[in-house]
């Protein structure tokens, strides 16, 4: 199944399969961080997911973006991460809302004409 434009479910990632707009966060700040392998234009435009979401989180009252930031860039695997990606995800609010701050700073997303 695809994902529309309203479909608040999960972020597409590709062969129909979705997750969570915190797991999003974090897969785009080990592709922008950690894939030393990955194309330059992923990793720009993970950094350009990364800044989107971390500004729209910051702007809805979410208040440690830098250090949630620093935490992805140094490569820590802990629940507090997690936890404030969540937090981060929820303070940019529903999945429809994620996808459009996602989409506004020029990403496409799987299922967009």
């Amino acid at each position: 199944m695809t994902q529309g434009r309203h479909n608040p479910d999960g972020v597409p990632v590709g062969n129909g399969q979705q997750i969570s707009p915190a797991e999003f966060l974090l897969m785009a700040g080990f592709l922008a961080y950690r894939a030393p392998l990955a194309e330059a234009a992923s990793q720009a435009a993970a950094r350009c997911i990364l800044h989107a979401v971390l500004g729209a989180a910051t702007a809805g009252g979410f208040a440690y973006s830098d250090v949630l930031e620093t935490m992805m860039e140094t490569g820590e695997k802990s629940s507090r991460l997690w936890a404030l990606a969540e937090q981060a995800a929820a303070a940019v609010g529903d999945t429809t809302a994620y996808l459009q701050v996602v989409r506004n700073a020029g990403i496409s997303m799987e299922g967009d004409p």
